[in-house]
């Protein structure tokens, strides 16, 4: 049950109208638990947010990609090899943010968390770089994990395939075979109407995606609660071996 709960919070935070917003750079201080203290660099645009947080007591970097929206904040903790070790759900505070932590596992004790923001700047520009290469996320053994495959091509278009399954008991996949898109600074949509509104926008940025619905746009002929969307980190860097169509 926890997973199921789980997976349809994590439907319904990635699933909005495109709401551009400034680029920013964002710092934090804080604790989970009240006795793990941690730090936390944000990066936050077009409802992205993505960066940095580190345990203070192993000061180990460790990845975050996420949302932040409306004063929600939702951020997954990645390990080196596209594991999500934590997840982040939390509510703008007068200070920060609140809310509740907790590890992507069977039974996993609920922590809380408190964030203040120490400082905000303007983001510098995006830099360019090329997205080509494989991402991916996974949410442990028996739980959902996905697969995104890029290649850039020099007419300024990508050429994506994407994969994910919604994990135990069902298993329900979710596919989009390999198409070609616009790419058009660090996004590309993809859209059909075979089965009714499928509108699925991809944000790149250096090492990792972001991959959402557009609005209510998200009749594309998965398995039941199966999706596509979510947060990827970059897995290599190498033109990708996409899957055959089945």
């Amino acid at each position: 049950m926890r997973y199921l709960v789980f997976f349809l919070l994590f439907a319904a935070h990635f699933t909005h109208a495109q709401t551009p917003a400034p680029r920013s750079v964002r710092t934090y201080e804080g604790a989970v638990n009240d006795k793990y203290p941690v730090s936390l660099t944000l990066t936050t645009h077009d409802n992205l947010a993505y960066g940095t947080l580190i345990y203070k007591r192993s000061g180990v970097p460790i990845r975050v990609v996420g949302t932040l929206e409306s004063g929600s904040l939702l951020l997954h903790e990645f390990d080196t090899k596209s594991g999500i070790t934590g997840i982040f759900i939390g509510q703008a505070s007068a200070k920060g943010y609140l809310g509740s932590w907790f590890a992507p596992k069977t039974n996993a004790r609920e922590l809380t968390f408190s964030l203040t923001q120490i400082s905000r700047a303007p983001a510098p520009s995006l830099p360019s770089f090329n997205p080509t290469g494989t991402y991916a996320y996974s949410f442990g053994k028996d739980a959902g994990a996905g697969q995104l495959y890029v290649q850039q091509k020099p007419d300024g278009q990508l050429v994506v395939a994407m994969e994910s399954n919604r994990g135990a008991p069902s298993y329900n996949m979710a596919t989009v075979e390999k198409t070609t898109l616009k790419f058009r600074g660090n996004q590309a949509v993809y859209s059909s109407k075979e089965y009714g509104k499928c509108t699925i926008k991809l944000t790149f940025f250096e090492g990792g995606a972001s991959v959402v619905y557009v609005g209510n746009d998200y009749d594309c002929g998965f398995g039941n609660a199966a999706t596509v969307t979510g947060n990827y980190v970059k897995t290599s860097n190498k033109a990708p071996v996409f899957p055959k169509a089945e």
